[in-house]
């Protein structure tokens, strides 16, 4: 059998949602940022691709929930908490026409709405990394908002999901377990950072 090929999905790990202080702090959060961390260096030391979202709003932004202005552009907020910022990423906007190079290894993926699909390049980074023999592994903020459109929009196109379950938050706590019962359902695997790490570095022996 086959080893699956992993692809890290970082969803939104930014400092307006993980920092206590931030606009629109995600409770408990501070809690996953050590499995963050150990999922980025884990996909930096193994060449693994990521691909990254970013809520990149500006003050005129509409917005869908009745939340307070977050990760505005231009602000700290908007900006990776250090154990999920890398440096070399590509940035890529939803009206963004620059081709992707060839030797690209983490993407962000800027976004005004939940849904990362939302940024055209998502589908594309999809169809090009994805496939039978790839795993999806999704981690981040929030679970109720945009870790949950991920992973729809991942098993809408017909790829493998693992979602990383300590190291992911959700905006209403109370919410989440039936949240992911519901994407388990659907087709999701759940997941925790001790096996990612385990699995990824058996992949190399």
């Amino acid at each position: 059998m086959n080893t699956p090929r992993l692809i890290f999905v970082d969803i939104d790990t930014q400092r307006d949602f993980l920092d206590p202080n931030g606009a629109l702090s995600v409770p408990d959060a501070q809690a996953i940022r050590p499995n963050l961390a150990r999922l980025i260096q884990l996909a930096c030391q193994l060449h693994l691709p990521v691909i990254a979202s970013a809520c990149a709003h500006r003050l005129d932004d509409p917005d869908p929930e009745p939340f307070p202005p977050h990760c505005l552009v231009g602000t700290p907020g908007h900006d990776r908490i250090p154990e999920t910022n890398v440096p070399t990423t590509h940035i890529l906007g939803p009206d963004h026409r620059d081709d992707l190079p060839a030797s690209a290894r983490h993407i962000t993926l800027h976004k005004r709405t939940y849904d990362v699909f939302s940024n055209p390049h998502a589908s594309r980074l999809v169809t090009t990394w994805g496939g039978p023999n790839a795993r999806f592994v999704v981690f981040g903020v929030a679970t109720d908002y945009c870790v949950r459109a991920a992973v729809l929009g991942l098993l809408d196109r017909g790829q493998q999901v693992w979602i990383v379950a300590d190291a992911i938050r959700a905006v209403d706590p109370t919410a989440e377990p039936a949240i992911l019962t519901d994407l388990v359902r659907r087709g999701a695997t759940l997941t925790v950072t001790d096996r990612i790490c385990r699995d990824a570095l058996a992949s190399l022996e």
